[in-house]
């Protein structure tokens, strides 16, 4: 590079050196030319001086004839020579700032995550084509707006919140259209409206669409701001290039990050719901529900029961036994729950929670939750009377259970790392209450919800009770192990 500049130079001043000594020669001549006609020497001469100063004369007008030819000759390979080494530059400049996009690319595809992806790519840029700014945008399906996620480089807060529609302004544009922009100086607002007034002016700025199957998931913004210097073509082919392997290593972190949420959502469910259920509402977070946001108001059954006097029991038995007891009442409380195609809320100390109607519909969840407390309630007789072979002191254990039937709010509740699937209202909390005021070995649900039921069990109607965070009274039903049809008996 160096000597191809030196080279170039040296032509340079060896052409103007060569114009002046011609210049200079055919000055002299016709000035000696002139003094020999003034002073008529020619004619004292005779012939054969003439003929030699002819002769003389020739030859010096030959050699300037022939130093202006190479003067030119000099001049136009000093042009060649120039316009080649401005290439070379750009080859050197090109081969420079692909060698660094061919790390980039190699590091983000070696990561995982999505933010750190998005960073190496915005921070890069500013190195790679030694720029003031980049930003990349994302885009977001149903709202059809990109939304900044990354951002690197001067003034890079103002463009951290940005979100602009497909269509408006250059981004906009960009996605719109899936085509590459080069724009130098200020930006012609009827070609690209909607643009947003800049607090600081770009001076170059490449905006590439980031490609993935002929669909644009977003765009990549490098700019240079305040500046003489302005991007290239070829930057903007080089970083086109580019845009398509980011794409690429964009598309696959979000699909692990997707496959990970998938992985817990498909754990959490699993611990809450039978396999059919799992299976059906995976299947419809895939057709495009939000495992985040699977939320819905709907009436369904809910269910609470607890042990009674297992906080005495603690401090006289051993805890091996205990953890042992808790592991089989778990495992049965589960069993009733899942075989009535309910779902398991949370296990709390020695108190279980579950819900019947999401998140699939059931024909009657209120029969269904009464069925599972009948239920439950002969598994715990069986496993008392199992444990008292063990130690007596298990026989003072009872469960009591309270199920209600109501509106609720059913869904996924939590951070994007961490979240589960509850029910919260009103209707919850009243079961909740049903359960705290059930007698040891006791169910207890409202006349509605045993109406709604359908269900032809013993039950007596008990006197109306007033809750603590329920505003009206509640006529309440205590039912009985089931043994045939018999209806409602009045107190």
């Amino acid at each position: 590079m160096q000597d191809n500049q030196w080279n170039a130079h040296n032509a340079q001043n060896r052409s103007w050196n060569l114009v002046l000594l011609s210049v200079a020669v055919i000055l002299y001549l016709t000035l000696a030319i002139l003094s020999i006609v003034y002073y008529g020497r020619l004619e004292a001469t005779g012939s054969q001086s003439l003929w030699k100063y002819t002769l003389l004369v020739f030859f010096v007008l030959s050699f300037c004839s022939y130093m202006i030819y190479y003067q030119k000759k000099l001049h136009s390979f000093a042009e060649i020579l120039s316009r080649e080494q401005e290439t070379a530059r750009g080859l050197s400049r090109n081969l420079e700032t692909l060698s660094s996009l061919l790390e980039v690319s190699s590091s983000i595809n070696s990561q995982k995550n999505l933010g750190e992806i998005l960073d190496t790519i915005t921070g890069q840029m500013l190195t790679c084509f030694k720029a003031d700014r980049s930003s990349i945008m994302l885009l977001d399906e149903p709202s059809q707006t990109l939304r900044t996620q990354a951002c690197s480089g001067e003034n890079s807060a103002i463009t951290k919140e940005a979100i602009i529609p497909v269509g408006q302004g250059v981004s906009g544009w960009v996605a719109a259209h899936g085509q590459p922009l080069l724009l130098n100086g200020k930006v012609d607002d009827s070609r690209f409206p909607g643009a947003i007034k800049k607090a600081s002016l770009i001076s170059s700025s490449l905006c590439v669409p980031l490609m993935l199957a002929q669909k644009c998931i977003g765009v990549l913004n490098v700019n240079i701001m305040d500046s003489e210097r302005t991007f290239s073509e070829s930057d903007l082919k080089l970083l086109d290039i580019f845009a398509n392997n980011a794409a690429v290593a964009i598309h696959n972190s979000k699909l692990g990050e997707e496959k990970d949420q998938r992985v817990r959502l498909q754990t959490m469910l699993g611990q809450l719901h039978s396999p059919q259920v799992v299976q059906k509402l995976v299947e419809r977070i895939s057709e495009g529900a939000s495992p985040t946001r699977v939320r819905e108001k709907v009436e369904l059954t809910i269910l609470f029961s607890d042990i009674r006097g297992f906080s005495d029991m603690l401090n006289t038995i051993d805890p091996e036994q205990i953890m042992s007891f808790l592991d089989a009442f778990y495992s049965d409380m589960n069993t009733a729950v899942f075989d009535n195609e309910g779902s398991i809320d949370k296990f709390i100390g020695d108190e279980v929670m579950a819900f019947f109607g999401a998140p699939l519909p059931l024909e009657n969840s209120a029969e269904n939750g009464l069925n599972t407390a009948l239920v439950m309630l002969e598994y715990f007789k069986k496993l008392r009377s199992r444990f008292i072979e063990k130690n007596p002191q298990f026989g003072k254990l009872g469960l009591g259970i309270g199920v209600n039937h109501g509106a609720v709010v059913v869904g996924n509740v939590g951070s994007a790392s961490r979240y589960e699937y509850t029910v919260i209202g009103t209707a919850v909390n009243l079961a909740r209450r049903l359960c705290a005021h059930a007698e040891p070995d006791q169910i207890l649900t409202t006349r509605s919800t045993l109406e709604k039921s359908g269900m032809d069990c013993p039950a007596e109607a008990l006197h109306r009770i007033t809750f603590k965070g329920i505003p009206d009274s509640v006529s309440v039903c205590r039912i009985y192990n089931f043994n045939g049809k018999a209806k409602v008996q009045e107190s």
